[in-house]
């Protein structure tokens, strides 16, 4: 038996019956012209000098220094001395890692010659290579180092900042559920799954806030008296407090109280990260939808809508909603909920026709 070991920037071709295995980043050949089946094939990058060949310049890669004033330095001191980088959730620095390891051929790029047109250059042809939503995130990376570097007068301006998306999103991302999309997922999902959704809900928690929500952050309101979260949400450093509703608090009730964080795996351990708990979220969910019992586009953010969206219809503005939600602007209220103001002025028409 041999053990499959993940070998991550390797660019694999089939040509003519013969197996090529390039470095994706440098098109540097770690293997050429080798014959037999995909599983020989992984059978021959177990062996020992392929593995030493593969990690040999990956060593050489991460040891490898850059003078001061390149994009390389700047990845390093923004990766290890930058302190906003520290307060990053672990799904965003993976996020990071993924677009500079992408960039790493451009570290000798210095920094006071990047035009934006460069970053439109690097966008596009990272679009081309890796797709747009991952060449927006490459974007987003070089856009946050650069204004840290602003800040720090490494750089005079921050040539990655106003750029337009390469990735076109979908107007109808994370959308509201439907009552009967959730009254099916509330009755039917595992605990360990329906948990985060619930709590989504009810809350309104992003994924990132919901992986640290502990059992020591439900307490009694001092004047009202009924239970509620206080949470301090990653995103932004909110303080909020949310009012635990009857229907969540029945639910918790039940749940064994055997670890520190509410949500759970399935062994009742803490999620890794968010990424983690969202992506057996989404598998349920994309599993439910193949079988028609459920509609396309349900998300676990999508009950962040669906939440906000309550809101509204019981007369909440859209500064309540924001607060609500541990938004610090206004205007992120009227994003989640700009569907239920459409609805009402809907309304309203239908109304006013019936009294002519």
């Amino acid at each position: 038996m041999v053990v499959k070991v993940k070998l991550e920037g390797l660019n694999i071709i089939k040509a003519r019956g013969k197996w090529y295995v390039y470095v994706r980043e440098t098109k540097e050949k770690l293997l050429g012209s080798f014959e037999g089946t995909r599983d020989d094939l992984d059978k021959r990058m177990a062996m020992p000098d392929f593995l030493a060949k593969y990690n040999a310049r990956r060593v050489l890669a991460q040891k490898r220094t850059y003078e001061d004033g390149t994009l390389g330095a700047l990845v390093y001191w923004f990766e290890n001395d930058c302190s906003k980088y520290q307060t990053l959730s672990k799904a965003t620095q993976d996020d990071y890692t993924k677009a500079f390891t992408y960039l790493r051929p451009e570290f000798d790029y210095v920094l006071s010659d990047i035009t934006q047109a460069d970053i439109y250059d690097l966008r596009d042809q990272c679009a081309k290579v890796k797709k747009g939503r991952f060449a927006d995130k490459m974007v987003a990376a070089l856009s946050s180092m650069f204004g840290q570097a602003v800040k720090r007068r490494k750089m005079a301006t921050n040539p990655a900042l106003g750029l337009d998306k390469a990735h076109s999103a979908d107007p109808n991302a994370n959308r509201e559920w439907l009552p009967w999309e959730w009254a099916f997922v509330r009755d039917n999902a595992p605990a360990y799954l329906l948990t985060p959704m619930i709590i989504a809900r009810h809350a309104g928690y992003r994924g990132q806030t919901l992986v640290k929500l502990g059992w020591k952050d439900i307490a009694p309101h001092p004047i009202h008296g009924w239970n509620c979260f206080r949470k301090v949400t990653k995103k932004n450093q909110e303080n909020t407090m949310v009012p635990v509703v009857s229907e969540l608090q029945e639910y918790l009730d039940k749940l064994d109280k055997t670890a520190l964080m509410i949500c759970t795996k399935l062994d009742g351990t803490p999620w890794d990260d968010e990424k983690q708990m969202q992506t057996a979220v989404s598998h349920y969910l994309r599993d439910l939808e193949a079988e028609g019992m459920i509609g396309a586009g349900t998300t676990l953010h999508g009950l962040r809508t669906s939440y906000a969206a309550d809101l509204a219809r019981s007369g909440a503005d859209t500064g309540d909603v924001a607060a609500a939600l541990g938004d610090k602007s206004e205007r992120m209220g009227a994003h989640y909920t700009r569907h239920v103001e459409a609805e009402a002025k809907v309304i309203r028409a239908f109304e006013s026709k019936k009294k002519r």
